[in-house]
């Protein structure tokens, strides 16, 4: 080992120490927001789907149980919808309580 190869190893830890330190500052916060953001976007989709499936799912079994294809799937997947959104507006309505009260810690 040559003796340059030390003074580079330190100039490189020193510079990665500077990059640490900026990204555990401000940075990190916004990107946990936005990560947040982003989580609530998949949950309300998947809610809204999830009902949409399982009343699509339940009309189906029902109607080939009772041999009525395909009103009962009909009725329920308007059913299993009305549900989705009942459960979007749930999760909105849990999402603005707590950006209020995060507002208020501030």
């Amino acid at each position: 080992m040559t003796e340059q190869q030390p003074d580079k190893l330190d100039q490189f830890n020193a510079k990665l120490q500077a990059a640490r330190d900026r990204i555990e500052g401000s940075g990190t916060q916004e990107l946990a927001r936005e990560g947040t953001s982003l989580g609530y976007g998949f949950r309300l989709s998947v809610e809204l789907l999830a009902g949409l499936l399982v009343g699509l799912g339940m009309g189906y079994v029902i109607d080939g149980w009772l041999g009525t294809r395909p009103w009962l799937m009909l009725v329920f997947m308007i059913l299993g919808l009305g549900a989705g959104v009942l459960n979007v507006m749930r999760v909105t309505r849990q999402m603005e309580q707590l950006e209020a009260s995060k507002k208020d810690q501030r």
